[in-house]
C-alpha cells in the first residue's frame, strides 16, 4: 500500500491493520489482522472517521476462513478516505491526571483497593464504542463529582476486560453480567441508551446497590 494513504505511524497496531484492510477486501480477524485483540484498534479506526462494513448490528461478517478452517469474524474497510469527522478523547494535563489518581487513592475500582506493583489507568465509564461525538473538554477546575461521573481507575487487565464486555454489549445490544453476576441496579439486560446500572460502568455503585438489595431481602 502506498504509505501516503496510511494515516497512522508505521509502528502502531492501527497502522498494521489499516495496511491489511487497505485492499478493501474481507480479512479474517483471527489470523490476518495483527495483534491478539484487534477489536480495540478497529474501534479506533472507525472513530478516526474510516468506514468498516457493517453487517446488521455488527462491524464484522462471519465467514469461512481457509486458513483457520472454521467460521470466523471478517472485517472489511469500505474506503481509504475518511467518511466522518474523527471522534476524539481529550488529553489530560499532568495536573488533572494527578487529581483523578488522588481522588480515587490509586484504587482499582473492581478490586476495591490499590494494586501493588501493577500500573493503574484512567478509564472512561462510558466506553468510546458508545460515543457519537468527541469527548467534551474538561476544565482543570472540574468538580470531584464531574470527575467521578466520567472516569474510574482500573489496572490494565481490567481495562481490557471491560472493553471486551462493552464491545459485546455494543454488538448484541445486551448488557453483560459483571464478573459473572447477571444483576443491574438500574434497567435490564437490554441496553437502552445508557450504561447506568451496569457493573462495568460503575463497579462501586454496582457493589453498593447489590449489597443493599441483599440486606433488604
Amino acid at each position: 500500500m502506498n504509505q501516503v494513504n496510511n494515516p497512522y505511524s508505521s509502528s502502531t497496531q492501527k497502522s498494521k491493520i489499516f495496511e491489511v484492510l487497505s485492499d478493501l477486501e474481507w480479512h479474517c480477524s483471527e489470523c490476518e489482522l495483527p495483534g491478539s485483540q484487534p477489536a480495540k484498534a478497529l474501534q479506533g479506526i472507525r472513530q478516526d472517521g474510516f468506514d468498516l462494513e457493517k453487517v446488521g448490528s455488527n462491524w464484522a461478517k462471519n465467514m469461512y476462513c481457509e486458513n483457520c478452517k472454521r467460521n470466523t469474524p471478517h472485517r472489511r474497510l469500505t474506503s481509504l478516505e475518511r467518511v466522518a469527522e474523527p471522534i476524539k478523547r481529550i488529553a489530560f494535563s499532568n495536573k488533572l491526571r494527578k487529581r483523578i489518581l488522588d481522588l480515587y487513592n490509586n484504587m482499582d475500582e473492581i478490586l476495591g483497593y490499590e494494586p501493588t506493583g501493577r500500573a493503574i489507568e484512567i478509564d472512561h465509564r462510558v466506553p468510546e464504542i458508545r460515543w457519537n461525538d468527541s469527548e467534551a473538554e474538561l476544565s482543570e477546575t472540574a468538580t470531584d463529582a464531574e470527575l467521578r461521573n466520567r472516569y474510574m481507575l482500573l489496572v490494565r487487565e481490567h481495562n481490557l476486560l471491560k472493553s471486551r464486555y462493552c464491545e459485546k454489549c455494543k454488538r448484541t445490544n445486551q448488557r453483560q453480567p459483571f464478573l459473572g453476576v447477571n444483576y443491574f441496579y438500574s434497567g435490564t439486560e437490554k441496553y437502552e441508551d445508557t450504561c447506568v446500572g451496569c457493573g462495568w460502568h460503575n463497579p462501586s455503585s454496582w457493589k453498593e446497590r447489590l449489597n443493599q438489595d441483599l440486606a433488604n431481602k
